[in-house]
């Protein structure tokens, strides 16, 4: 057996801005989105046997977790069979493929996967826009200290849930709350930049507020449960991750006392600054 070539990609973070970044909203009003890199991986191999070739993969990511993984496994896949090492020409080339497939989403994903670290993203029409957050190190281990992130163990369909607020978006409805989240995103931006913690979580929690908005299956039940249970157990904020229904929650604020709470349903990370990588 002959591993031929492994290449591994990270999942991310969305702090603010997501389903702007999908069609139509981003060639009507343009998006924007802040996300970041952690270091959870799908790591990817290509075998060689004396008979065949096959492909492997592994992750350390919870099913279904609202995280990006299926675009950053569709980056991985494409990394693997392409000769190409262009970061950016993989990102699109990922979002093409999925779209071809009839998936509804964005690109926040692929380029946190290819890229890694933190991002601030703009989505006008086709054009991405790609900003890098540059952060001195006392001050990201500072956010990462404060934020938590937690497991809902509600599976999660990206697709359905954004093909629901894509067609509220094309019958004109809660067009307000997606420009205000758009404008979230750029003003978290601006937050981190000035080391304005307090300002950060705050939009986190009015983030949360717009999205809820967006469609009745943003937030299930469970996971408006769980919010409610962090903010009583050392949180004073909680973002959605990625399009809801599911999948995980992100919170700001004490994570022993986060941690305490919610034991195996943490998912421990720190933020990965290197994207897609070959092993």
């Amino acid at each position: 057996m002959k591993i031929i070539k492994k290449v591994r990609v990270p999942v991310r973070i969305d702090f603010a801005g997501g389903t702007t970044d999908i069609y139509p909203f981003t060639h009507t009003h343009g998006g924007a989105v802040l996300n970041a890199a952690i270091n959870r991986y799908v790591v990817g191999k290509i075998i060689k046997t004396d008979k065949k070739a096959h492909l492997e993969y592994t992750g350390n990511i919870p099913t279904s977790s609202g995280l990006g993984t299926s675009g950053a496994m569709n980056v991985l896949w494409l990394a693997l069979i392409q000769k190409t090492t262009d970061k950016r020409a993989l990102a699109d080339m990922a979002y093409r493929l999925e779209q071809s497939l009839g998936n509804i989403g964005g690109k926040q994903d692929h380029y946190a996967a290819v890229f890694g670290g933190i991002n601030f993203l703009e989505f006008n029409k086709d054009k991405v826009i790609r900003t890098p957050i540059n952060l001195k190190k006392d001050f990201i281990k500072e956010l990462e200290d404060n934020l938590i992130l937690v497991y809902t163990g509600i599976p999660h369909y990206e697709s359905i849930a954004n093909k629901n607020m894509i067609d509220n978006i094309k019958k004109g409805k809660h067009i307000q709350n997606l420009i205000r989240i758009r404008e979230i995103a750029k003003e978290m931006k601006h937050a981190l930049l000035k080391k304005n913690l307090i300002g950060f979580s705050n939009l986190m929690n009015e983030e949360t507020e717009n999205r809820k908005k967006l469609d009745k299956s943003v937030l299930p039940p469970k996971a408006s449960q769980i919010i409610e249970q962090g903010l009583n157990n050392g949180a004073t904020a909680a973002k959605i991750c990625g399009s809801g229904n599911g999948g995980s929650i992100l919170f700001f604020g004490n994570k022993k006392k986060l941690k305490d709470k919610f034991g195996k349903s943490v998912i421990d990370f720190k933020f990965d600054f290197e994207g897609l990588k070959w092993i």
